[in-house]
């Protein structure tokens, strides 16, 4: 196995995680807010949504600027 393979295996893994989370919070049994609940309450600040930009233009530089 490469180390190629051991990242993206590692990608996957965090994505099932993420989705896995997701699902028990529209269960509602556990008490974890959803991703919407949680960004609405992330956008309610200037520093927060500042963040937020800044995350998605890295994510843009690094995935998408080829």
């Amino acid at each position: 196995m490469t180390s190629h393979d051991v990242t993206v295996a590692g990608y996957l893994a965090i994505t099932a995680a993420g989705f896995g989370l997701e699902a028990l919070a529209r269960r509602g049994r556990l008490g974890i807010p959803h991703i919407s609940a949680v960004l609405s309450r992330l956008m309610q600040s200037k520093p927060s949504r500042v963040g937020i930009i800044a995350g998605w233009a890295w994510l843009g530089l690094h995935f998408f600027g080829r």
